[in-house]
């Protein structure tokens, strides 16, 4: 470990990009994920015990093109530290790892500091709660792509697809080809919404192509795709039986007499994405508010080198994306971070960054096609549970706003939302909008919960292990925001 000289967190399509350029210019580098195989959910590969096995067409595509892209990780530069949790970093490079013993062997703790450090720590699918939303049967389009593609498993038999996004109609046809009945997509944006912005992808008929072909297939299975309609609620007492759907105004805002009720066993949602930013945060890493996505994003210079000298930022992390721009920004990453260590890295061609500008363009066209509407928070009605970990409800967090609360942390004390074991990954994102919608500041307003380690749980002999006489802590006993250090 000590002969590391780029380290880099997150083994998704940008961390693989960026590890495998930097090897390639001689860099010895090390690429961690908390996952047991590299790929990321983009190109999750399936379980060993599925190999040979027969995958619907689109999954087979991408599956095959993952692949492709993995084998580079062959290279005898290249170290996979898998399973491992990275729980801390510090602005100088410094990573503290758990990493879990498998097989019979013991858990390892360690630090190391890299000389250069590139986090592509992917990004979190985006939410919005209704009644019913905690029932078993509900779940993310994310989760049930991993299913599908890890263990080949479809989620449930009879599907609804719900929220707003491309990633609709992508995983739609998945699971259709898997087996999966489809009852309807139910995106939130209406018709025209679509046509005030079809010019911005004059141009890109690419990914036009591939829209419209994704369509034709669920035309041709008769799956119903229903615009400007949102899940009301779902139905059900132990499970998921049903969901209610009914058509929404320009603001999101549910419009009278149009609810509609589907025979269901499976909500799969997904609202879109927020950038997975606690690690550069932790790092001191400066961040803007991204306004096509409604999200803090992590700020970069053209080399993705952030406010912080010699740690880089790609892929979701700096701005939700997509695979394209997150393997150009990799690479872009990992050739930069190794010549800065007088390797001989190829410079970027022209053309790879015309590729790259142009890829993100069209996301940010994206963003501007499938925004959040402020109407959405209504749906969650007093009584429904937004904090699932500390199982603080809408109307906790409404009170909470009409008492003077405008962002997250102060929020977190008068609710302890946010305080769970997610650290308000799934609710910080829905609490935001709650609070511009309640206080009528914008949604960049309520910042971000702040950023501590540990990032995620772990054993607390893992966190003794890097106890030290300088390490600081909140004494909430005496006086909340109180800070001594161990040996005072």
């Amino acid at each position: 470990m000590s002969d590391i000289d780029i380290a880099v967190v997150g083994a998704g399509p940008a961390g693989v990009a960026a590890a495998v350029t930097a090897a390639q210019a001689g860099a010895r580098v090390l690429l961690i994920d908390e996952q047991g195989r590299a790929g990321g959910q983009y190109f999750k590969q399936p379980a060993a015990a599925l190999a040979g096995s027969q995958f619907p067409p689109a999954l087979a595509a991408n599956i095959q093109k993952g692949r492709e892209l993995l084998a580079g990780l062959a290279h005898a530069r290249i170290v996979q530290r898998l399973h491992t949790l990275v729980w801390d970093v510090t602005p100088d490079r410094t990573l503290r790892l758990y990493t879990a013993g498998q097989e019979g062997r013991a858990d390892v703790v360690e630090s190391l500091t890299a000389k250069r450090l590139i986090i592509a720590a992917g990004a979190y699918e985006r939410v919005m709660p209704f009644p019913g939303w905690t029932l078993p049967g509900v779940m993310t389009v994310g989760g049930a792509q991993l299913l599908l593609k890890g263990q080949g498993l479809l989620p449930g038999r009879r599907l609804l697809l719900a929220g707003t996004g491309p990633l609709l109609q992508v995983a739609g046809v998945q699971l259709h080809q898997a087996g999966a009945e489809i009852a309807a997509i139910v995106e939130l944006q209406g018709g025209g919404q679509f046509l005030s912005r079809a010019f911005d992808f004059w141009g890109h008929w690419d990914k036009v192509g591939q829209a419209l072909d994704q369509r034709r297939q669920l035309a041709r299975a008769g799956v119903p795709f229903k615009t400007g309609r949102v899940v009301i609620r779902a139905l059900g007492e132990q499970c998921v039986t049903g969901a209610v759907i009914g058509k929404v105004d320009g603001d999101g805002r549910l419009l009278p007499r149009s609810q509609e009720t589907l025979q269901v066993d499976t909500i799969c949602l997904n609202f879109g994405f927020v950038p997975a930013t606690e690690l550069t945060r932790l790092a001191g890493c400066r961040q803007r508010f991204d306004p096509h996505f409604g999200a803090l994003a992590t700020e970069t210079n053209e080399e993705m080198e952030t406010s912080q000298p010699g740690i880089f930022a790609v892929g979701e992390v700096r701005g939700i994306g997509g695979v394209d721009v997150a393997l150009i920004e990799g690479q872009i990453a990992g050739a930069v971070a190794a010549r800065q260590l007088g390797y001989q890295a190829a410079e970027v061609a022209p053309a790879q960054w015309e590729a790259w500008r142009r890829a993100r363009s069209v996301v940010e066209s994206l963003g501007a096609m499938f925004p959040l509407r402020p109407g959405l928070c209504e749906l969650a009605t007093d009584e429904v549970v937004v904090c699932r970990c500390e199982e603080v409800t809408a109307g906790e967090i409404r009170e909470a706003a009409r008492g003077g609360a405008t962002d997250l942390n102060a929020l977190k004390t008068w609710t302890r939302a946010g305080m769970g074991r997610c650290q308000g990954r799934v609710c910080g994102p829905i609490i935001a909008q709650m609070l511009a919608q309640a206080t009528g500041l914008p949604v960049e307003a309520a910042g971000a919960f702040t950023a501590r380690p540990p990032l995620k749980p772990l054993p607390l002999a893992a966190l003794a292990a890097h106890a030290s006489a300088a390490m600081q802590w909140e004494d909430h006993a005496t006086q909340y925001g109180y800070v001594r250090t161990k040996n005072q």
